[in-house]
């Protein structure tokens, strides 16, 4: 079997309706398909699986785009470091429009598709590269590479970089494991995100 079982919204429990509506009335509903839809994207189909887990997922990921010490940007260098470092490649093609979006560079984001160490300018956004990769090889980050994300953006913001790390190798291990692919018609909207 390839991915999950595709749920509709049809015979629904309670909390798989929650989640259902959520994607496809609220404001995901530009990528979902909306009120019409009878087949969520394979990432959100994987989550409806378990709708409580979708339920927490979608907080995180709404909370991270509204804190003050995570930027957009730092938070696109996570996304497509995590995606690229992890496999999940859909993810990262998805999330290119944002970063370019972000200000991240065509090369910098070429770089972090082959796993190189991109050139960035900003001295932070190099912390929160290095960080996110050693999050991903070792389970820690090096004492000098805390220590620059402190002087940064603090220990709230440092707590936001694990945070994304977090969400996103959840993101990259659904997708991966359902094997999710886009649709044909979909294009990434940044100005959505």
């Amino acid at each position: 079997m390839d991915g999950f079982p595709h749920v509709t919204g049809k015979g629904l429990d309670a909390s798989q309706q929650a989640l259902w509506d959520e994607l496809t009335l609220g404001p995901r509903g530009f990528y979902t398909g909306g009120p019409d839809t009878t087949r969520l994207p394979d990432l959100y189909n994987a989550w409806m699986q378990f709708p409580q887990f979708g339920q927490m997922m979608l907080r995180l990921g709404d909370t991270i785009r509204t804190v003050p010490d995570m930027s957009g940007k730092h938070r696109e260098i996570i996304v497509l470091t995590t995606s690229a470092r992890l496999g999940a490649l859909v993810e990262f093609d998805f999330h290119v429009p944002f970063a370019l979006n972000e200000g991240i560079s065509r090369a910098d984001i070429d770089a972090m598709r082959a796993g190189a160490k991109p050139a960035f300018a900003d001295a932070t956004d190099q912390a929160v590269h290095d960080a996110n990769v050693q999050l991903l090889q070792s389970a820690t980050v090096a004492p000098e590479t805390r220590d620059r994300l402190v002087a940064a953006i603090g220990y709230p913001g440092l707590m936001q970089v694990l945070a994304t790390v977090m969400l996103y190798v959840i993101t990259a291990w659904t997708t991966n494991v359902a094997r999710v692919k886009l649709a044909e018609d979909f294009s990434a909207d940044p100005a959505k995100l």
